[in-house]
């Protein structure tokens, strides 16, 4: 039993070396492969920092006319709340003045039909004197 172990210290002795230097390599190899993505990473941000660059643009570009329609808008919610307070008044003043605007109307009505009576065309029996 004893020369078992002798014999697994020396197999371990002579094997530990070459197996740290393995895994170095595998680290080494690792890390290399990892230098290469992050490079590749890098590449790709510095191409997509030109595309953002021109998104910004295009956004400021597109908010000169976003200002544009929002001062519109607000411009004709203004008109629409002013037609609408002026149509209110004009109702609240004919439902008031109902009778008023009754009477004028009618008055208008009279004078227009005594217009017509006498632009009316004479008849033969007017014009004989008859």
């Amino acid at each position: 039993m004893d020369a078992f172990i002798l014999a697994l210290r020396d197999l371990c002795k002579d094997l530990l070396p070459t197996l740290g230097a393995a895994c170095l390599v595998c680290l080494i190899v690792l890390l290399i492969k990892l230098i290469k993505v992050m490079d590749s990473v890098d590449a790709t941000l510095l191409k997509t920092h030109g595309t953002i660059d021109l998104v910004d643009k295009s956004i400021e570009k597109v908010q000169a006319p976003l200002d544009t329609a929002v001062k519109v808008s607000g411009t004709v919610d203004k008109a629409h709340d002013a037609t609408l307070v002026a149509v209110k008044d004009a109702k609240d003043f004919v439902v008031k003045n109902a009778g008023e605007v009754k009477d004028r109307i009618a008055e208008i009505m009279k004078e227009s039909s005594k217009e017509t009576e006498e632009l009316k065309e004479p008849s033969p029996e007017d014009i004989i004197g008859g």
